[in-house]
């Protein structure tokens, strides 16, 4: 947005010559000893103009603060100070440059949309917008205004007014590009994909490297549910820029999600080459290679994550599932535990930890948890499932039978909820209400019909075994 232009009647001496003047402030900068003493005001001003133009940002802030030191009660080394801390990121520190700037030189509209944009990336939108405001009074034409006021409607969540003045910013050759992208971002946002993908289809026809502009194409398809067409978008992204995390870490997702788990590990693996902390990626890999049952591997990636964020609830959670699958069950109740720690009402760690107590043959423990993660996701039929079969082995036969009825109200069609509430009737000696649920279950999977004396043998009585198989025999003739 801060553009320079030193002198365009500039010969490549003079260029030459700021080059040499530039090395050697470097150079006593870094020693501490100037040689000729400390440059002056005009030197250091014209040092700071050249390393903004050429974009030395670095040594631009060092040599913007030198000369506001220099010249304190000027309002252009402040501004130009505010503007090298700007171009490296620094906003909070930009902001109060250019509000001694404006101090020093209220009526300076440079200065003026500057301290907008300051107050724009610092979140203070308000405050933005009013002096953006003022300076669109005296110049009501500003490009850099107005783009910095399409950036607060955007903020606002005002995307219609911020598509309206990015829609005109973008055929300002300075703003174009930048404007296109925000106007696109704006488009999505208010759910108008179709058009912001035909941005993106201008941006790669102007520009076919146009990295970026492939990844955002991307992200739509993949919006759009068109994952292969969201694939090759992203890999025509990682061809243009191999390093490009985000696209191959979305790839990798995308992958994932159309069951492709080889090709998805193979990108996330790429993607880790090039940021090996990367925390989204690290996990998304664990979790791939856990879903391909590689779950050493699993584990020492999300240990990995675990170093770098300790709290990272999903990777103990991921570790723990991979502790679980191979039978390493206190491990698994550690990292469950840690995890709750951290997030007390997720139904499913507290699921996940009943099975590995129950494992442990802890099982008034694993009830505890059941009940819990019931009581946060009361319509889970498996986790109901898993409680009422746990009650029913404890021999507490009233509440497992409330279980199972609560797994065949949730999920009408599935048999193993019908067939085991008939086991819990049957060992409750109800055994005409029993055999109806026994009937059902079977009617839904006729395998549930082989081995009735097998399964009901401990629950009654042989006669009672004949009796059920009587009743389903004379319900499956009527």
């Amino acid at each position: 947005m801060f553009e320079f232009e030193f002198d365009d009647d500039a010969d490549d001496f003079d260029r030459r010559e700021l080059d040499e003047t530039l090395k050697r402030f470097r150079e006593s900068y870094r020693s501490g000893e100037w040689q000729q003493g400390a440059p002056s005001a005009e030197a250091l001003e014209m040092i700071v103009h050249y390393c903004l133009e050429t974009q030395k940002f670095d040594d631009a802030l060092i040599f913007s603060q030198m000369w506001k030191d220099a010249a304190p009660y000027s309002a252009d080394a402040w501004h130009k100070y505010g503007i090298a801390l700007s171009s490296v990121g620094q906003w909070s520190e930009a902001l109060d440059a250019y509000t001694k700037a404006a101090d020093l030189d209220p009526v300076d509209v440079e200065i003026l949309v500057n301290r907008g944009i300051a107050l724009e990336q610092t979140g203070k939108l308000e405050e933005a917008m009013h002096l953006i405001e003022r300076a669109l009074e005296s110049e009501p034409d500003n490009a850099d205004a107005l783009y910095s006021k399409a950036m607060v409607f955007q903020k606002l969540e005002r995307y219609d007014e911020a598509i309206k003045l990015f829609t005109y910013l973008s055929k300002n050759e300075q703003f174009t590009r930048d404007a296109l992208y925000e106007l696109a971002f704006c488009l999505e946002s208010t759910d108008r994909n179709a058009e912001a993908l035909d941005i993106y289809e201008r941006l790669i026809d102007t520009d076919p490297f146009d990295s970026n502009a492939w990844f955002n194409k991307g992200v739509i398809y993949g919006r759009k549910g068109s994952h292969r067409r969201s694939i090759e978008a992203y890999e025509m992204a990682v061809a243009i820029k191999p390093d490009f995390v985000s696209a191959l870490y979305n790839m990798g997702n995308t992958y994932a999600l159309i069951g492709k788990l080889d090709e998805s590990i193979e990108s996330y693996r790429e993607a880790m080459k090039h940021d090996a902390n990367d925390v989204a990626v690290l996990h998304n890999l664990a979790t791939s290679l856990e879903e391909r049952g590689n779950f050493q591997e699993a584990i020492e990636l999300f240990s990995k994550v675990l170093e770098i964020d300790n709290r990272h609830v999903q990777s103990l959670y991921g570790r723990g599932t991979c502790y679980d699958a191979l039978e390493q069950y206190t491990a698994a109740v550690v990292d469950y535990d840690t995890a709750l720690a951290v997030s007390p009402d997720y139904a499913d760690l507290w699921y996940a930890k009943g099975d590995a107590e129950y494992n442990l043959h802890h099982v008034d423990d694993a009830l505890e948890c059941y009940r819990k993660a019931l009581t946060i996701e009361a319509t889970d039929v498996e986790c109901w499932f898993d409680y009422g079969a746990t009650l029913l082995e404890k021999g507490d036969l009233i509440e497992s039978a409330k279980a199972f009825s609560e797994v065949v109200r949730l999920s009408p069609e599935w048999s193993d909820g019908y067939y085991a509430l008939a086991k819990v009737l049957t060992a409750l000696n109800e055994l005409n209400t029993a055999a109806t649920y026994l009937a059902r279950a079977i009617s839904l999977d006729s395998a549930k019909g082989r081995d009735i004396e097998r399964e009901f043998g401990s629950f009654a009585t042989e006669a009672g075994i004949e009796y059920l198989k009587s009743v389903i025999s004379n319900s499956q003739k009527g």
